[in-house]
């Protein structure tokens, strides 16, 4: 009978220790985890619309209007990027309808379909707009040979392609970040 004892004692504490925070604790945390994510989003929004209205200022700023590799170059990456900032701005908007304060099992509904559209971004759209971004990039260094010197050109293309690999990992590292953290957000699994 004492090896029961034991085993109930074991049990006990066990429940004892998932059950030491409370709804105001959950809540909180959900909002810090959701702030996060927040943030990240938004940071997201910046660089990418940063990047685009430089791309796109290059691109008037060369005279890109002819239809030539370099046009269709700049093009696909001004493309790629406004497509991934429309699937942020609709992430953020998704991630704002997630309130804490809902019933258990709304929220974990909301958080659940968040997390399905976010792991469709990273693994289905995120490697497309990566893989067509990379391609128009391919497509402007011939003009970058033709008007450039030997070395700078030599230096776009290291500079350039060592870039999205370095980005690539860091990319993968913060997909990788973000899931976790949504994980962290979904009450039942």
């Amino acid at each position: 009978m004492t090896e029961f004892n034991e085993i109930q004692d074991l049990w006990n504490l066990q429940n004892q220790s998932k059950l030491n925070l409370d709804a105001a604790e959950l809540i909180a945390k959900s909002e810090k985890n959701s702030k996060i994510l927040r943030r990240n989003h938004y940071g997201t929004l910046a660089i990418i619309s940063v990047t685009t209205l430089i791309l796109v200022y290059y691109f008037f700023w060369v005279n890109a209007h002819h239809l030539n590799a370099m046009t269709l170059g700049l093009s696909i990456m001004i493309v790629m990027l406004l497509s991934r900032i429309v699937l942020e701005l609709h992430s953020v908007q998704k991630l704002k309808a997630i309130h804490p304060d809902l019933t258990v099992l709304e929220y974990a509904k909301k958080v659940k379909t968040f997390y399905q559209w976010r792991r469709k971004i990273h693994y289905v759209f995120t490697p497309l707009i990566y893989i067509t971004y990379f391609i128009g990039f391919t497509l402007l260094l011939p003009t970058f040979k033709a008007h450039f010197s030997f070395g700078f050109y030599l230096y776009c293309i290291v500079s350039g392609y060592g870039f999205f690999l370095l980005f690539g990992y860091f990319l993968m590292k913060h997909i990788q970040k973000e899931l976790q953290i949504l994980e962290k957000l979904n009450p039942i699994k």
